[in-house]
């Protein structure tokens, strides 16, 4: 008769945790589109590069988006508005080669860097991850007068952010979103105004684990999530003086971004 009973606890119990798993599985599934497209999202720049050094940007930005996903407690959607702000960076490392006054400022190359210290917030939320980001900015046409060429440019970004820790009555996830993005940018000066636009693509993956309070020394390791999408996006620089400010949006996966950002440099 003991058997009998601990073999029906086992089965209950092991129900139990994979319906748990499964329920987790769900929230990792709708979360890690939106959280990818959010920390990549706001580019900040047009397709021109620095032309070399000492020249250098550095700004601070936020990126905006209705965010939507399933928690894992009772299987609900949830949506709020959700705001990410981080600082970002770009030196020119590279001026490019010139040929004729058409193809100048061919290959010129800028490195890129963005940073956030944690500083979103919502009610589910322990703990508060870093995101770092890196990349480089290769110029292929340089924005010029005469003749009158746009700036063409492609860009290559890593993004890491993790880990993520909620809290969900009992249970707890710990998610690592990780997003590679290649896009060609395309932009035209005018004098206080510039316009830009392009299309990239980016491959981003969802890591995680998860326990609940009565099991932390048994954490349970999700299955990776992977998936790629196009994004497409434009916006518009004002420049003043040194100071240059941006408005932008984004479309990606079925995920709609706003971006809105500041930087000064020389």
């Amino acid at each position: 008769m003991k058997k009998v009973v601990i073999v029906l606890l086992l089965s209950v119990s092991l129900l139990s945790s994979q319906t748990l798993s499964e329920k987790v599985d769900s929230t990792a599934k709708t979360f890690y589109s939106p959280g990818a497209a959010m920390i990549s999202g706001g580019i900040f720049s047009t397709a021109s590069t620095q032309g070399g050094l000492p020249r250098f940007d550095i700004g601070v930005g936020t990126n905006m988006e209705w965010f939507k996903f399933t928690r894992p407690d009772n299987l609900e959607e949830t949506s709020f508005p959700a705001f990410f702000p981080f600082f970002f960076g770009e030196i020119g490392v590279f001026g490019g080669l010139s040929f004729t006054p058409v193809l100048n400022g061919i290959l010129s190359i800028d490195l890129l860097g963005r940073y956030s210290p944690g500083l979103i917030s919502a009610d589910f939320i322990e703990e508060k991850p870093q995101l770092i980001s890196y990349g480089v900015k290769i110029g292929l046409m340089k924005d010029q007068l005469v003749p009158p060429t746009p700036a063409i440019s492609i860009t290559l970004m890593n993004h890491s952010y993790g880990d993520l820790v909620a809290k969900f009555d009992t249970l707890y996830t710990s998610f690592k979103l990780e997003d590679f993005s290649i896009h060609a940018d395309i932009s035209k000066n005018l004098i206080f105004l510039s316009p830009y636009a392009g299309i990239g693509y980016d491959s981003y993956k969802l890591k995680g684990e998860w326990w609940t309070e009565n099991t932390s020394s048994n954490k349970r390791t999700l299955a990776e999530f992977k998936d790629s999408s196009i994004r497409y996006y434009g916006g518009l620089e004002f420049k003043l003086l040194l100071i240059k400010l941006y408005l932008e949006g984004a479309y990606r996966d079925g995920n709609t971004i706003v971006s809105i950002g500041a930087k000064i440099g020389i």
